[in-house]
């Protein structure tokens, strides 16, 4: 299964690298889970902090490769179903950008 991780971008950069990433089934899946907040946020979380909604997901590959970016704008409403995935808990990749050794 694919591997993907959800960095958290503010205007000014980068404000929370995901060092662990989850598992998806593929691109749409990572698509639809980085629209439900990645485990991270929710569009409520925007609505009661105008801040967040400057933010944004960067999302990327297995190897750190940027594939899309979500604003935290396009988040959807805190009802619908987030997809299932899996964490991965056994490793930290040494090609994410800021991980220490």
């Amino acid at each position: 299964m694919p591997h993907y991780f959800f960095d958290v971008q503010s205007p000014r950069g980068v404000v929370c690298w995901d060092h662990q990433g989850l598992d998806c089934s593929d691109d749409s899946a990572a698509l639809s889970l980085a629209r439900h907040g990645a485990g991270f946020t929710s569009s409520g979380d925007c609505e009661r902090n105008p801040q967040l909604k400057s933010y944004r997901f960067a999302v990327a590959d297995a190897d750190h490769k940027l594939l899309f970016t979500v604003p935290f704008t396009d988040l959807l409403p805190d009802e619908e179903p987030a997809p299932v995935v899996r964490k991965r808990h056994s490793r930290t990749s040494s090609r994410h950008p800021g991980a220490h050794a």
